[in-house]
């Protein structure tokens, strides 16, 4: 048994082909991607032989987020991107959207829950800082003239 069928295992969900093909493609992002991202790496263009449709992984992506095995990141673009939550599976950290290439990143440091006032429980966190990334940053910076 591999690390993603234990994942999906120790969360209550039977690691079908599909739902290990999906957590092993958001695992190795590093980025948070589309649902339209993750229809294009799995399906294929023919109509005739196509191997997975639209709901199957819209489905599997709620599945994970009701597990806390992944979790949508609302970054202000008006689409929801995902990404493989941390074996808490509570997302308490924040985000970041490059405004040049359109990626958004989760961000190691973590939400203090010690921070709200005393009985307030914290069940979702969208945090989201704006900026460009640091790869956009060194492409642009190589396009400006040098004196």
């Amino acid at each position: 048994m591999n690390k993603a069928e234990k994942i999906l295992i120790n969360k209550g969900i039977r690691p079908t082909e599909m739902r290990l093909a999906i957590y092993k493609y958001l695992n190795r992002k590093f980025y948070a991607v589309t649902l339209k991202e993750i229809e294009m790496a799995f399906i294929k263009k023919s109509d005739y032989n196509k191997t997975v449709d639209r709901t199957t992984i819209y489905r599997t992506l709620k599945l994970f987020q009701d597990e806390g095995i992944a979790h949508q990141i609302d970054d202000g673009t008006a689409i929801a991107k995902y990404a493989v939550s941390n074996e808490e599976g509570l997302d308490l950290h924040l985000h970041f959207h490059c405004t040049h290439c359109g990626n958004t990143f989760c961000l190691p440091d973590k939400v203090n829950p010690d921070s709200l006032p005393d009985k307030y429980v914290i069940n979702d966190v969208n945090l989201v800082l704006k900026s460009i990334c640091t790869k956009c940053l060194k492409k642009e910076n190589n396009k400006k003239p040098k004196k």
